[in-house]
């Protein structure tokens, strides 16, 4: 039974995501909203499957797992391509950047955390009070990201005149971490290592937008079919030596992500995406990602050890959107209504 659940999830991924799909070889965008949303949408689920418990986790979850590092690669990404976008057509952005960033960030994180931490302690785990507020790590690292974004692009303007130095300086800062990170025992980003560096690859998607668009509309289906090949054959060389130091668990996973990343631009540069489904759980994406653990947790306390691995990592997805679609409808109205308290004031 377990593979009859996974393939049910498996279709369900297919259909979510290709249903709708049409030619459009007038369309000429580049990580448009709706194409981010649509692949946030399909990356959120991988995600979740990295994470389920050992005693859980089954041969098709443990391979689509494998690839849940690119999802998060471009989550750090489309939020770097995002930021840098804002700063050039908002006027002002930078002004009021983290009263617009942090609440959206925070508030759902600290929730999720607050769940998590609540459900670990059900089934045994122990806790301290600080782990109340001891957000993911992974939010941590976006938020050092942020962090470091305001500090190059907002602060150091102020000391340093002209402009080219700082998408340079943002994207080595990014390769800095990765590379102390992995190299020694200095853990700037904790345990992501590879995936912040989507962080710079946002910066520099965001600067060569408009030469990328131009390029990835020439000889359109010669280049998906090129990046396919070329995803499949890394992709099979990262699953073969993804423990070999290095050369499989660096190099070969930092050029799997972006040969992955590229084919699927590449591939809907020329194809109309998206739909009701793939929309909604793209939109609630980053609350999937922090809500996720501890709906596994919930799961093991409601039921135990006692289900089939697929029925649990299925009810374990579906209650995962169930919650962080709530999760987002609760924050987002909480923050609309202390801003138009502050507005008042």
């Amino acid at each position: 039974m377990t593979y009859v659940f996974m393939g049910l999830l498996v279709l369900f991924i297919a259909v979510s995501t290709l249903w709708g799909v049409k030619y459009s070889p007038k369309k000429n965008s580049f990580m448009t909203v709706d194409d981010t949303s649509f692949l946030r949408g399909f990356w959120c689920i991988i995600v979740v499957l990295v994470h389920v418990p050992v005693e859980y986790q089954n041969r098709i979850q443990d391979m689509m797992g494998s690839f849940a590092y690119i999802g998060v690669t471009f989550f750090f990404m489309t939020s770097a391509y995002g930021l840098k976008w804002s700063m050039e057509h908002k006027p002002g952005y930078l002004d009021h950047f983290w009263a617009r960033r942090l609440p959206h960030i925070l508030l759902p994180a600290i929730i999720a955390n607050v769940f998590e931490v609540a459900m670990k302690s059900l089934i045994g785990n122990d806790y301290s009070w600080y782990s109340y507020v001891d957000i993911n790590g992974w939010v941590k690292v976006l938020l050092l990201n942020y962090f470091v974004f305001w500090l190059v692009y907002k602060i150091a303007p102020m000391f340093i005149k002209g402009k080219h130095w700082q998408d340079w300086t943002m994207c080595l800062i990014v390769l800095c971490f990765s590379l102390i990170d992995y190299f020694t025992d200095f853990k700037i980003t904790s345990k992501w290592v590879v995936e912040p560096l989507g962080f710079a690859y946002g910066i520099l998607a965001a600067k060569y937008a408009d030469r990328i668009k131009a390029v990835i509309r020439e000889r359109w289906f010669v280049k998906s079919i090129c990046l396919m090949v070329l995803s499949a054959v890394t992709g099979v060389a990262y699953l073969k030596f993804k423990t070999v130091h290095i050369w499989g668990d660096y190099l070969l996973k930092i050029a799997l992500g972006i040969m992955i990343t590229a084919f699927m631009y590449e591939l809907i540069s020329n194809l109309k995406v998206g739909n009701k489904i793939n929309r909604f759980i793209g939109s609630i994406s980053y609350e999937v990602y922090i809500m996720h653990r501890g709906v596994f947790a919930l799961m093991i306390f409601v039921f135990g050890y006692t289900l089939n691995s697929g029925l649990y990592v299925v009810a374990s997805v579906i209650l995962t959107l169930i919650l962080a679609f709530i999760l987002k409808m609760v924050c987002d109205s909480v923050i609309k209504k202390f801003q138009k308290l502050v507005a008042k004031k």
